[in-house]
């Protein structure tokens, strides 16, 4: 694993700029995130630790939005504070036809579609499908089930909506490449791919979720996933 600590950048107006979490904290973390449009990075150090061997992968489904934002973000809060239980990876997507819960990423499940959509649907129109990990390796195998289990037992999905899968950590990082040679193998990589990244505000969050997925998107098919997660402000 590897984590950023310092990045040399070449900013907007040509100077050079040395940054950190510390020094230039903003400039740091925008130019992250910020797809070359707040300097280019022109060096970067990194600090490494040791990768875990496996990786349990879980979903769980929500049919109220609420509890789904708040559960993601009480556990990027226990992520940011560390120590104590905490899952690893957090994110989600939205449900807006059956077929999504069996997207680009599932044939990693098995099964890879335990839950019949059309018997929750009637909720809300959507459903919204929480994506977590817990990391882990030889040492810490035989406590895996109990730590997740506590985990997820503070959660607020549907009964009876759990699935889950145990793949190496590389086979977790690698997920995206795999899915990439699933559809080339069914002459589907080479189409348009669209992609839109959107932020908004978490005062606003609800309100789009009424207007956008369960009001322009409602029970339609659509072909692509829509992924949905909170991130915190000062990064």
């Amino acid at each position: 694993m590897r984590t950023c600590v310092t990045t040399d950048l070449l900013a907007g107006k040509g100077e050079a700029v040395t940054c950190s979490e510390a020094k230039n904290p903003e400039l740091f973390f925008g130019a992250l995130g910020g797809l070359g449009q707040l300097g280019i990075i022109t060096r970067a150090r990194i600090a490494l630790e040791p990768a875990p061997r496996k990786v349990r992968w879980i979903r769980a489904l929500y049919s109220n939005f609420t509890e789904f934002t708040a559960d993601q973000e009480r556990l990027i809060s226990q992520s940011q504070h560390g120590g104590g239980r905490r899952f690893d990876y957090v994110e989600g997507f939205v449900v807006a036809a059956e077929g999504l819960i069996n997207n680009w990423r599932s044939s990693f499940f098995s099964p890879q579609n335990p839950v019949k959509l059309s018997s929750l649907k009637h909720h809300t129109g959507v459903l919204y499908c929480l994506e977590v990990t817990k990391n882990y390796d030889d040492s810490t195998a035989a406590t895996v089930d109990q730590e997740v289990d506590a985990l997820l037992g503070d959660l607020n999905f549907l009964p009876g909506t759990v699935f889950t899968t145990d793949l190496a950590y590389v086979d977790f990082l690698d997920r995206v490449h795999t899915a990439e040679l699933k559809l080339r193998g069914k002459g589907m990589w080479e189409v348009p791919h669209p992609w839109l990244n959107l932020f908004v505000p978490a005062s606003r969050i609800a309100d789009f979720d009424r207007g956008v997925f369960r009001g322009i998107l409602g029970s339609r098919t659509s072909g692509g996933p829509i992924l949905i997660y909170p991130m915190n402000k000062h990064k």
